[in-house]
């Protein structure tokens, strides 16, 4: 029973790192992206920018994560 519980504690644990970690890497993406938009156009309208993430989405990702993509980007809309 015992050990059931710290097999259970120590997989919420690894779960926890890993979303910490990618928190950290979408924070450090998200500066980013806003200094080259910044470098590009300090005013850059919601569809050029959503064009260009289009277009990435396009070529880097493929039509497969499509749903998936939009999914997580209202997710965190909604946590805003």
């Amino acid at each position: 029973m015992k050990k059931n519980i710290i097999l259970e504690e120590y997989k919420r644990m690894q779960k926890l790192a890993g979303v910490i970690n990618e928190s950290a890497q979408s924070d450090e993406l998200s500066k980013e992206i806003d200094k080259s938009i910044s470098k590009i156009d300090d005013n850059m309208s919601y569809v050029d920018f959503a064009h260009a993430v289009a277009n990435i989405l396009k070529s880097e990702y493929g039509s497969h994560l499509y749903d998936k993509f939009i999914d997580e980007l209202k997710s965190k809309m909604i946590d805003l």
